[in-house]
């Protein structure tokens, strides 16, 4: 049988863009799930870490699986690249069980790790990637003819030591070719994201409020207000320590020409800001 494998490693990274656990309808061809599919407040101290995370098999069919865990980071182009082990790397500290195992058609299994530091842990952030891959099957006779999607899926893992450091500087946010776009440097020792919402209103049609949470409210309505052309969340993809990232949102584009009023709301590492634009069609 031929195989070729599709990455869905963005659950490490989209975490407020996804739900924390993924049916079948939501999934690629796998159609597996992983509850969690991040773990971002892990703390490292004396003793050691048990979480579980629970796999879910909706396939009609039983499948195989192996597990594997990594280190990791992000590239120059917001890309997820695996890194040698070090000392320092929480890939490890980690023990993992079971590493191969089959889940029958409809069920869920639990895969059980732990952390447990083998050195002092340096201050700030250890991260870790746990992947879930499918492994291939040896019942199939058709080796030639048939070609089969394998999934891998990846369970983010973020564990800190103490002291702790989240600070960031947010250079720029400016509205830039149909996205929002925002210039992050983070400084402290643990990665940030930019967390928030945006509304877009027709000019002419713009609620005079002079609190945003209001302004905010009124998109809810069930009944759209006259001149409400869109909301969002803003793209929440992590900027690790000691790197400078853009992180881009792009915009629904109103159906109607005109002038619209872009008003954003968000927090940069504990700092909440409120930002608005001009948008012409």
């Amino acid at each position: 049988m031929m195989y070729r494998l599709f990455f869905f490693s963005s659950l490490i990274f989209f975490k407020i863009l996804i739900p924390p656990f993924l049916y079948a309808e939501d999934l690629p061809q796998g159609q597996i799930g992983l509850s969690p599919s991040i773990f971002e407040n892990i703390q490292l101290g004396t003793k050691p870490v048990n979480e579980t995370i629970r796999f879910f098999n909706f396939r009609e069919e039983p499948v195989t699986v192996q597990v594997s865990v990594h280190n990791w980071t992000i590239d120059a182009n917001n890309k997820l690249e695996l890194l040698p082990p070090s000392k320092q790397s929480l890939d490890q500290w980690i023990t993992i069980n079971p590493l191969h195992f089959t889940v029958p058609a409809k069920q869920s299994r639990p895969v059980r790790f732990s952390i447990r530091p083998r050195v002092k842990p340096d201050p700030g952030e250890h991260r870790a990637i746990i992947y879930f891959s499918e492994a291939p099957s040896t019942k199939d006779t058709t080796a030639q003819k048939t070609i089969k999607t394998r999934f891998r899926v990846g369970v983010g893992i973020y564990a800190t030591s103490k002291p702790v450091e989240k600070k960031a500087v947010l250079h720029s946010f400016r509205y830039n070719k149909h996205a929002l776009s925002a210039d992050i440097e983070n400084t402290g020792n643990t990665h940030v994201r930019l967390k928030g919402q945006f509304i877009v209103w027709n000019e002419n049609n713009l609620p005079q409020e002079s609190d945003f949470d209001n302004l905010f409210s009124k998109s809810k309505e069930k009944t759209k207000p006259e001149g409400f052309a869109g909301r969002g969340i803003l793209n929440s993809f992590p900027v690790l320590p000691g790197t400078r990232r853009t992180v881009e949102t792009p915009l629904p584009q109103p159906e109607k020409s005109g002038t619209y009023i872009v008003a954003v709301k968000d927090t940069l590492a504990g700092t909440p800001r409120t930002h608005l634009f001009k948008l012409a069609k």
